[in-house]
């Protein structure tokens, strides 16, 4: 019993630890909406366009405008990465400033993608239709990046160059300081980022997003045709949410979770099976001390304590010999977990509690047998 409890012990903190772990990373606060919102590969490079092509911008801005007019659909927008499919970045230096290089994760994104995904603007504009190929070369920040560009300063206006050349042709403005958010994985700390628009930054979609209402099976469908009723050779591929595609970047921590849940909830089941038959055991095998002790006066309550009482202790003593196997044990999977310790208090306390109860439980029917027994049964038992 005492072996059975620490095992059980040490597998139910873990799998504790990993659920909680999973359930941290499941309310990480991605910086953009996931809820209601398709996504899409359109790959207009197989169709024949190539990206500097004046008529791939302009399909690409066909697409957007029609399918933000679909019902249901509150906004559209391309954009040449979503989260966790990669990045694009590059050192950008501040002109005048030859030492000081910043690498940064860029995304071409087009005028909507900020309502797409709901990433609030905290400073500046938006891009619009006058950011053009001739026009000023633009670009929004996230607030990490600005504050790692221009810690002391207003952002806006300011001016930086895609690389280390100081070229006027490489430099951008800032128009706009967004939210910071998560780019790469659910773990990550917050990174430089800038969003530039697709009219200045020619790309070969690439990734469409649209935020939509009511069912996404319908929509879904609309979505499709009309952008196959612009061009029927575009290929649509990998049609998903992007619910989805954050709860994918963190399916190896799910499956973890799931399978350390599965094992400690069986060595608790097996506990308890082992702890009911070692009691019904011993309780069949003091059979005649129960009698006597009830026959001199023993109440019920008196025997079923007695028999509940040494449960508790060899819990106890199983308790007390795994919690040192179980602390060693965690320190081996801290690198796995997210916002928690091997040592959290309460999963420690919550497995022991969950432990002592399923002990209780198992105990209670044997000793509440024993309670029951009659006196002058329990005395000519052999």
């Amino acid at each position: 019993m005492v072996s059975q409890v620490a095992l059980s012990l040490v597998l139910m903190v873990g799998a504790g630890l990993f659920l909680r772990s999973l359930v941290n990373l499941n309310n990480v606060d991605t910086g953009f909406n996931k809820e209601d919102v398709l996504r899409l590969e359109v790959d207009s490079s197989s169709a024949g366009y190539k990206a500097e092509e004046p008529r791939a911008l302009a399909v690409d801005q066909q697409i957007e405008e029609r399918v933000s007019a679909l019902p249901n659909v509150k906004a559209a927008s391309f954009s040449a990465f979503t989260f966790n499919e990669g990045t694009w970045d590059s050192g950008v230096a501040l002109p005048g400033m030859k030492n000081k290089e910043v690498d940064i994760n860029h995304n071409v994104v087009g005028t909507g993608y900020l309502a797409t995904m709901q990433i609030p603007l905290l400073a500046g504009r938006n891009f619009s239709s006058s950011d053009t190929k001739t026009s000023q070369q633009v670009v929004i920040i996230s607030e990490h990046t600005a504050k790692t560009l221009f810690p002391r300063e207003n952002p806006i206006g300011r001016h930086y160059n895609l690389g280390q050349d100081n070229k006027s042709e490489d430099e951008v403005t800032v128009i706009g300081v967004v939210k910071d958010v998560k780019f790469d994985n659910l773990a990550e700390e917050p990174v430089n980022l800038d969003y530039m628009p697709y009219t200045q930054r020619p790309w070969g979609f690439g990734d469409f997003e649209v935020r939509y209402t009511g069912d996404f099976a319908p929509v879904a469908a609309a979505v499709q045709q009309t952008i196959h009723s612009i061009d029927h050779n575009l290929p649509i591929t990998r049609v998903t949410t992007l619910d989805e595609q954050v709860a994918r970047s963190f399916t190896n921590q799910r499956l973890v979770a799931q399978l350390s849940a599965f094992f400690g909830l069986l060595a608790v089941f097996l506990s308890g099976i082992g702890i009911y038959g070692v009691m019904s055991y011993v309780v069949t095998r003091r059979t005649n001390e129960i009698g006597i002790r009830m026959a001199l006066g023993a109440g019920c309550s008196n025997m079923l304590w007695i028999v509940l009482h040494e449960i508790l202790i060899l819990v106890s003593i199983g308790v007390v010999t795994g919690l040192p196997i179980t602390l060693a044990g965690d320190r081996l999977i801290s690198n796995m977990l997210f916002r928690l310790k091997p040592t959290d208090p309460a999963t420690l306390i919550g497995a022991t509690v969950l432990l002592l109860i399923v002990a209780a439980t198992a105990g209670y029917l044997p000793a509440r047998r024993a309670s029951l027994v009659d006196p002058m049964v329990a005395l000519r038992y052999e």
